[in-house]
């Protein structure tokens, strides 16, 4: 578990004008360039003259590429702009087409945010949230795209309820997309990480505990958190997701942030010992922390194949 701190605790757990030739002696030493000039012209001319002939040739057809999306893709919508609106119903104009899992776990804590409990950049709203761009620990908030709706997006967003989504206008974020995703099976401790098709890298992790399990269903990676001190609880690296604690309301005085991270006790690899984040080996941080980027989804199942997410 990592928290999100306070704003005034720095510390979280967590794209010529061709000439008249005229006739002069030409020194022995140049006619042979000479001889290639004229033939070049006389190339030049004949196209000319072919091209002014009443038979035109037809137009070569243009050239045209075709772009195909990697099945494995995963949009991933980068806030622009220091500030963003995320609407909760579906605005004017547009019609989700996407709808909640019914079998996804439903939170029985109170909401984050809410007036009650500082959320570290984002604030409850009467339409729905606004968020804060960088996030609190200085980096480009993104969403992942779920859908595409004219001239609005509908995006997943990091609020508890877990799985929340809401719809930000497409004028305000930047499309990009990633191959790599997270699958984590809590039944055998195992995470994989792809790219595309191919395993990118895998390894056994540390998973909540009984009382303070870590949560499934479709999740994505904030953000990237490099730490100080490597021999630290968290490891070389935090991975922040977008998902909270369905156990915890707040942590050492912050948010129940659910995060994978590196780790200074190895030896609890593949144990349930976590206050519900996901700890790995400090080499895979490392590796991960060079490639996957922020807006990677993680798919959290309980058992192999029984895939949870609620989208």
């Amino acid at each position: 578990m990592t928290t999100t701190a306070h704003p005034s605790d720095p510390h979280h757990d967590a794209a010529p004008r061709r000439r008249t030739a005229r006739r002069r002696t030409t020194p022995r030493s140049s006619a042979l360039s000479t001889v290639v000039i004229c033939v070049a012209l006389v190339v030049s001319l004949t196209a000319a003259s072919c091209s002014s002939s009443s038979t035109k040739a037809a137009p070569a057809p243009e050239a045209t590429t075709t772009t195909t999306q990697s099945p494995y893709a995963t949009t991933i919508a980068n806030v622009k702009g220091r500030t963003i609106e995320v609407l909760e119903n579906d605005p004017s104009g547009a019609t989700s087409t996407t709808t909640l899992d019914p079998t996804a776990p439903t939170s029985t804590l109170p909401p984050i945010p809410r007036s009650s409990l500082n959320s570290a950049g984002v604030k409850k709203t009467d339409r729905g949230f606004e968020f804060s761009n960088p996030t609190y620990f200085r980096n480009p908030l993104v969403f992942d795209v779920i859908e595409k709706q004219g001239d609005w997006i509908k995006v997943l967003i990091p609020v508890r309820p877990n799985h929340t989504v809401g719809w930000v206008k497409a004028s305000d974020v930047a499309l990009t997309t990633t191959d790599f995703r997270f699958e984590l099976d809590l039944s055998k401790f195992h995470l994989t990480v792809f790219k595309g098709a191919e395993v990118f890298a895998e390894t056994d992790v540390v998973i909540g505990r009984p009382n303070t399990p870590t949560p499934v269903g479709r999740f994505y990676l904030l953000e990237k958190i490099k730490q100080n001190d490597p021999n630290g609880v968290y490891g070389t690296w935090i991975f922040a997701t977008n998902g909270y604690s369905e156990a915890l309301d707040t942590f050492n005085g912050g948010l129940p942030v659910i995060a994978f991270h590196g780790t200074n006790q190895p030896q609890l690899i593949g144990t349930q010992s976590s206050n519900g984040c996901v700890r790995m080996p400090n080499d895979i941080a490392d590796k991960l922390s060079e490639a996957v980027p922020a807006g990677t989804p993680i798919d959290i199942v309980s058992a192999a194949g029984a895939a949870s997410s609620p989208l």
